[in-house]
């Protein structure tokens, strides 16, 4: 193996040892954010049960 190859094996073993870690990282953003937007949207849903005529001054 050549210095040549020997570095460009080294640049894309470096290159894909961030995007598996960075994938999981957005994964558990988004499931963080879709659960607090659930939580609220039922919360809500919720509250427009328990009182209906508070909904209607909007």
């Amino acid at each position: 193996m050549s210095s040549g190859q020997h570095t460009e094996l080294v640049e894309l073993s470096t290159l894909h040892g961030w995007v598996g870690p960075t994938a999981i990282v957005a994964g558990v953003l988004l499931l963080i954010v879709a659960l607090f937007r659930r939580t609220r949207a039922t919360l809500a849903k919720k509250r427009r049960a328990a009182r209906p005529s508070a909904a209607d001054w909007w």
